[in-house]
C-alpha cells in the first residue's frame, strides 16, 4: 500500500491536482484498499475508480502473454494512458503498466522487460529508455503475479515492441535470467 501511496503522490504533483488535497487523495485510497480486502490496491484500480472525474483513458494496449521456454507462465499485461478529462491536446498524461501472471513459482522474483524486437521469437535487443525500468515481481504463494506500477513512457514509443518476463537470478541481476513469457505490445488504434 505504501508505493501505492507513493504513485498517489506522484499523480497529484504530476497533474497538480491542487482541487484534491493529499490528505482526501490518501483518506480515499486507505478506504479502497480496506474495500479490497484491507491488503492492496492497484494503481489502475484507484485510478479508475476514485480520479475517473479528473482523468479519462486516452490508450489502452492489452498485451497477452504466452510461455516461453517451456516456463508455463503465461498472461496478461496492460499499459494504460490517461489524460485530463476536458483538457486541450498535449496535456499531462499518466501512464500504468499492470501485470498479470499465471503458473510461476511461489515466491520467485521476475522482471519485466521491453526489447526492441517485433515478436517472441526475434526479441532483438532490451530497450533503454530513461522512463522504463524494470522492477521485481514477486510470485504470491499461490503462482500468481498481479502488479501495477507507473511509468513514465511515450505509449506509441512502444508499439510494436516486445515485453518479456525473466526470472530474477538475485537483486542486482534482473535481465540474465530465462526468458519465461512474452507477448508483442499492439496499439490496435
Amino acid at each position: 500500500m505504501y508505493k501505492n501511496l507513493l504513485s498517489i503522490i506522484d499523480i497529484q504533483n504530476t497533474l497538480q491536482l491542487k482541487s484534491i488535497p493529499l490528505c482526501l487523495l490518501t483518506i480515499l485510497i486507505l478506504t479502497g484498499s480496506c474495500i479490497t480486502g484491507c491488503d492492496k490496491i492497484s494503481t489502475t484500480e484507484f485510478l479508475d475508480a476514485f480520479v475517473d472525474p479528473i482523468l479519462e483513458v486516452k490508450r489502452t494496449i492489452p498485451v497477452t502473454l504466452y510461455e516461453k521456454n517451456a516456463s508455463g507462465i503465461s498472461g496478461t499485461a496492460t499499459f494504460k494512458e490517461y489524460v485530463e478529462a476536458d483538457s486541450e491536446a498535449g496535456s499531462t498524461s499518466i501512464k500504468n503498466l499492470d501485470i498479470e501472471i499465471q503458473n510461476a513459482a511461489s515466491g520467485r522474483s521476475y522482471a519485466a522487460y521491453i526489447y526492441t524486437g517485433n515478436s517472441c521469437s526475434t526479441l532483438g535487443t532490451i530497450w533503454n529508455d530513461d522512463g522504463y525500468t524494470a522492477r521485481s515481481i514477486i510470485a504470491n504463494d499461490d503462482g500468481t503475479v498481479e502488479r501495477s506500477y507507473t511509468v513514465d513512457i511515450d505509449i506509441t514509443d512502444i508499439n510494436g515492441k516486445v515485453l518479456v518476463i525473466h526470472e530474477q537470478i538475485d537483486a542486482d541481476d534482473l535481465e540474465n535470467g530465462k526468458q519465461v513469457s512474452c507477448g508483442v505490445i499492439t496499439l490496435s488504434e
